[in-house]
């Protein structure tokens, strides 16, 4: 049996969930984070949150585990996630998100320009 590689912190900060990633990640490794995540949410119980990912210069896995990763994005907006921003950390991983759909996560370089653009979009301060 394999053991899964990779893991999250996660914490929230009002209608905000973070969490930082730490890679690789194998397929048990990402199953395991996005049922954490899942719980975590289901947990929260808002009608309505955002999502920033921090992603360490390791954090990405085979082409299964990312398109574990993309396929987690319609469940996070069925379930209230109305937007959500991931800071990546190299060119290989903008290149996998690249074709992403536009209305899934937008992807930043840097902390303060995605929580800028996830302030731009708060519901709450509306």
């Amino acid at each position: 049996m394999y053991e899964g590689h990779g893991y999250i912190s996660l914490q929230w900060d009002n209608d905000l969930l973070i969490i930082e990633a730490h890679g690789p990640f194998n397929e048990i490794g990402v199953e395991n984070c996005l049922s954490k995540i899942q719980k975590s949410i289901e947990s929260r119980n808002l009608k309505f949150w955002r999502k920033l990912d921090f992603w360490d210069n390791d954090t990405f896995g085979s082409p299964v585990v990312m398109s574990l990763i993309k396929a987690a994005a319609p469940w996070y907006m069925n379930n209230g996630c109305y937007a959500s921003a991931i800071v990546i950390s190299n060119s290989v991983q903008e290149s996998i998100f690249k074709n992403t759909n536009q209305d899934g996560p937008q992807f930043f370089y840097d902390k303060e320009t995605a929580l800028k653009w996830l302030n731009e979009k708060n519901m709450a301060s509306k």
